[in-house]
């Protein structure tokens, strides 16, 4: 394998959603999905249905690396769309590594579950590039801060491509670099 991931991937997004989705919501899942692999980004999410299931799908239509982090000890409970499959069959503590493999963390819709990764990705400095155009907890979140121990808010986008546009404002090249999670926008 010559792939380089220090050298070729911009970073991994952490990408959080619902596991039950409307059509909209799935059409820009994909569309997220096409546009991190098209931006070099890696994807590392929940790696089941759903949300998952749609952003997986659209990153590999552009030949992207998708990582699932399950909950089950098997990994082909992974959907078809996961290049690697990790087992984490600890029930909602897989929350937190999700969020952890990430380097910044997308929110696409979302029930608890993504609102515990949500709070997950601010108590770790993450940076949360929030969906407000779908329901749920992205769109609630959206342009909002948690609390007060970090000085940024959820950045809000209207489509996928204002995510990408995020996105790339805070990882220029790749994430060998410090970071700054005070950039506005």
């Amino acid at each position: 394998m010559n792939f380089n991931f220090k050298k070729e991937c911009k970073g991994i997004v952490s990408v959080i959603c619902g596991s039950e989705i409307d059509k909209d919501t799935e059409e820009k899942a994909v569309n997220i999905g096409r546009l991190l692999a098209k931006n070099n980004y890696a994807i590392s999410c929940g790696g089941l249905f759903g949300g998952m299931e749609a952003v997986c799908k659209g990153a590999k239509q552009e030949n992207g690396l998708t990582i699932g982090i399950i909950p089950y000890k098997e990994k082909n409970a992974a959907n078809d769309y996961v290049d690697i499959a990790i087992p984490v069959p600890f029930s909602q503590a897989r929350n937190l590594i999700v969020v952890l493999s990430g380097d910044a963390v997308v929110a696409i819709g979302g029930k608890a579950g993504t609102l515990s990764e949500m709070c997950f990705a601010w108590i770790y400095q993450k940076p949360i590039v929030a969906l407000a155009s779908v329901p749920g907890w992205s769109s609630k979140l959206a342009n909002e801060k948690i609390d007060n121990r970090r000085a940024d808010k959820i950045y809000g986008a209207d489509s996928p491509e204002e995510v990408i546009k995020i996105l790339n404002k805070l990882f220029p090249k790749n994430t060998n670099k410090d970071l700054s999670f005070t950039d506005t926008f």
